[in-house]
């Protein structure tokens, strides 16, 4: 079914849920797995010199450590992963990149936005799901909420 999946990963509570659904996923389908990190891009000009510079060495940091965290996610489900930096708003890079890269499937963390900011301004899951020529699986990480007690089951 699904031969190509493309995950958006963040470092995120929900781009987490987003990297552990995708890497079942891919290795049930026996599917290759790659993980894109998008980011906005540096600004071209400072006030302070070397502050882009700073910028810029901060964001491969991180993306080194997006990496790290997705390459032992995939190692626990005994499977290869491909990381890919992008730049650009997330959710036009990453329609873009599955596009282009022909995916069967995105996968992608709903973001924690207030309902009235979604609504207002859309988020990136649900632009990505307008804009993708393929399937999109938006995840939603379980509510830290506590279901309400009642009597457990009968026996």
């Amino acid at each position: 079914m699904f031969k190509k999946i493309l995950v958006g990963y963040d470092g995120s509570k929900s781009g987490r849920a987003a990297l552990e659904h995708a890497a079942v996923l891919a290795r049930e389908y026996g599917a290759e797995l790659q993980a894109d990190w998008v980011r906005e891009p540096l600004p071209r000009h400072s006030d302070l010199p070397g502050e882009v510079e700073e910028e810029a060495e901060g964001a491969d940091e991180y993306f080194q450590t997006r990496v790290r965290e997705a390459e032992e996610i995939a190692r626990q489900h005994g499977i290869s992963i491909r990381c890919e930096r992008l730049r650009g708003h997330p959710a036009k890079a990453l329609v873009k990149a599955a596009n282009d890269g022909r995916f069967d499937l995105v996968v992608v963390g709903h973001s924690d936005h207030s309902e009235l900011w979604g609504r207002l301004l859309g988020d990136t899951a649900d632009r990505i799901a307008d804009h993708a020529q393929c399937s999109v699986l938006i995840v939603k990480t379980p509510s830290s909420q506590t279901p309400p007690s009642g009597p457990g089951p009968a026996r």
